[in-house]
């Protein structure tokens, strides 16, 4: 009887024991409900509060890492928005400048208020102005393309020096009216893994930038190889760049410095930091005020 008594009185208190842990992880899953509810009405500061040693402990802490994590998610996308809006103000600012300045050229061309040997004149700055709002639209898409993921890249094996010579033989006629300009490439093929859109566009960027905001009067194109890797440098001999201003000029819309001037959308750089790096690559700038600015980009062969 006494050990019977014994058992009986073992198994009351498990019973007890185990009811009041059933009543606390009761009270402890609707603390945590309650909480779920106030996040799911979009209050992400919340935090399920629970014991350690709770068996709904290590629900409770993983329900607060997503919480955390969709918190942060949130806050990016936020990020990202205000990015676009400003994205789209100022392509909205910069476009409507040439677009006014077409529409006044061709319709003082089509009223007739210019004479016959002014309407060439007037033809030319309107080619120009379209030409302007077309490359507008193309680096527009390009880098939409590119923060959508949608960029497609074909790599091939091509020779990069007879590449960025054909590349540099456009550029030449714009060039020609305010820089002269140095071309270091060597005789011999030099073959590397690139996609030759993209490396089109990293070499074109880096050209209209210096053609815009250098403010100088020459431009050397040199490249070279070392080892497993291509070297590609884009310098001018302007303004140059300050060094408050130098580590943000691949960030996206950045056109603040005061040194190389404002003109353009603050894309242009941004474009090539995200093509080289799709290369596997790395670019990067040196420069001092009234020296001028050197850009290295480095292609993995």
């Amino acid at each position: 009887m006494l050990l019977l008594s014994i058992s009986c009185l073992c198994l009351a208190i498990i019973c007890l024991y185990l009811i009041a842990k059933m009543r606390k992880n009761k009270r402890q899953i609707d603390q945590a409900m309650t909480v779920l509810e106030d996040i799911g009405e979009g209050n992400l500061d919340r935090k399920i509060v629970v014991d350690e040693g709770s068996e709904v402990a290590v629900l409770c802490f993983r329900l607060n890492e997503i919480v955390s994590e969709m918190k942060r998610q949130l806050s990016q996308l936020q990020v990202s928005e205000n990015e676009y809006r400003k994205l789209i103000t100022s392509l909205s600012h910069d476009v409507r400048t040439p677009l006014a300045s077409l529409i006044g050229y061709l319709e003082a061309i089509n009223d007739g208020l210019v004479t016959k040997e002014e309407q060439r004149d007037y033809l030319l700055s309107s080619q120009a102005k379209a030409f302007e709002l077309e490359s507008y639209i193309d680096t527009l898409f390009e880098w939409v393309k590119l923060e959508s993921g949608e960029r497609r890249y074909q790599f091939e094996r091509l020779d990069v020096c007879e590449l960025l010579r054909e590349i540099i033989s456009e550029w030449i006629p714009r060039m020609e009216p305010q820089f002269s300009y140095d071309v270091q490439i060597p005789e011999e093929e030099l073959h590397c893994l690139i996609d030759e859109l993209a490396f089109r566009r990293i070499i074109d960027n880096l050209l209209e930038n210096c053609l815009k905001h250098s403010q100088g009067t020459t431009i050397t194109i040199k490249l070279s190889e070392q080892k497993e890797q291509v070297w590609v440098e884009v310098a001018d001999n302007g303004q140059g760049i300050s060094a408050r201003n130098l580590p943000r000029i691949f960030d996206r819309l950045y056109k603040g410095d005061e040194a190389r001037g404002s003109k353009g959308n603050g894309l242009g750089l941004a474009i090539v930091q995200e093509l080289v790096a799709a290369h596997h690559g790395e670019i990067n700038a040196s420069s001092q005020l009234g020296e001028g600015t050197v850009f290295c980009l480095m292609l993995p062969k």
